[in-house]
């Protein structure tokens, strides 16, 4: 009955927002999650236990609300809300451009685990009604529990190498560098001339639309037209009172990126600095304070200014050549030993 598969596709759904949400509050744990900022993958067997598990949890205790209620009916073939989980999941990581950050091969493991258990749990278990807690009556039971135990510590100290993580992050960078270049890298070039300074609104720009893809976006809009409220709107998500599309919060987020750039250079009085007055032993510390002032002007959250400074840093090194325009006036990316301020004290 079709109201039955309409329940399923909502508790489909529902189930895939509180699995981010516990996701999101367990990384004490080592849980994760797809990120541009991974380098090594923490706590395989945790992970693989909870994305499958966790469905499962999930269609007993919904099974049993709805026996509780008196809705059977809903609970005939319920295993459809794992299948509706997994294909929202899908979508919304192909929608949201995810796709190059995924490891294929263990996202479908996942999905087939999760739809192959959910139907097993149904047709043994929840479509029969039985009882669902484990028999601990016997030593047997218990001893399987204290060698499960075992293993799940054991294969959790599993350290996966981060070489294809890496890969992926990095395949993912260029696509979307090389897609924002092609669409504003004229308009960025048009107001920007210092590089180091485009890779942090390009950085800027890759961490918005992953956090913010088009699909938010459209969401935000439409409140937008409805409220009237003040918004962060656009690709660049920038605070305004009035209606922007992403070609104009880019315009405006240039703008603003570049009116704290002068702002920091005064405040360092790095301005109107010549050559001769250059401390250059200074040079790595005032570019790092610029950075972290432009960044800090846009948002002034410290999760938000680290992972867009390691983000516009990759940036920088990956598309930039040598010679660099950096931050800080004469500047070069030098890096000094300690011999180097002995020598200048001698």
């Amino acid at each position: 009955m079709i109201e039955v598969h309409i329940l399923h596709l909502i508790l489909g759904i529902f189930l895939f927002f509180i699995i981010n949400w516990i996701g999101r509050h367990s990384y004490s744990v080592g849980y994760m999650q797809i990120s541009m900022f991974l380098k090594v993958e923490e706590s395989p067997a945790f992970n693989f236990l909870f994305r499958i598990i966790s469905p499962i949890v999930y269609l007993f205790i919904v099974s049993a609300f709805l026996y509780k209620i008196g809705l059977d009916k809903f609970v005939n073939n319920v295993y459809f809300i794992s299948i509706y989980y997994v294909l929202f999941r899908l979508s919304f990581n192909l929608i949201t451009n995810r796709g190059r950050l995924m490891n294929w091969y263990r996202q479908i493991l996942y999905w087939i685990s999760i739809i192959s258990i959910s139907y097993y749990a149904y047709t043994e278990i929840i479509y029969k009604k039985a009882n669902i807690l484990p028999d601990f009556e016997t030593v047997s039971n218990e001893l399987w529990i204290i060698i499960l135990i075992f293993l799940f510590h054991t294969l959790n100290q599993i350290r996966v190498s981060p070489d294809k993580t890496i890969k992926r992050k990095q395949n993912y960078l260029a696509s979307r560098f090389e897609h924002f270049q092609s669409k504003y890298g004229r308009i960025i070039d048009e107001k920007v001339q210092n590089e180091k300074l485009k890779s942090i609104i390009y950085g800027i720009i890759i961490y918005e639309d992953f956090n913010r893809p088009r699909a938010a976006r459209i969401v935000e809009n439409i409140s937008f037209r409805l409220t009237n409220k003040k918004h962060s709107l656009g690709l660049m998500q920038v605070q305004t009172s009035n209606f922007i599309n992403d070609l104009e919060s880019v315009l405006l987020g240039v703008d603003k990126i570049n009116n704290a750039y002068q702002k920091a250079l005064k405040e360092k009085k790095l301005d109107n600095i010549n050559k001769e007055e250059f401390n250059r032993y200074q040079g790595l510390s005032y570019e790092w304070k610029l950075q972290h002032s432009i960044i800090k002007d846009y948002n002034p959250d410290e999760p938000y200014i680290y992972e867009v400074s390691e983000l516009s840093d990759d940036i920088f090194k990956k598309f930039y050549k040598q010679p660099k325009d950096y931050l800080t006036p004469f500047y070069k990316g030098e890096t000094y030993s300690y011999s180097d301020f002995q020598d200048d004290e001698e």
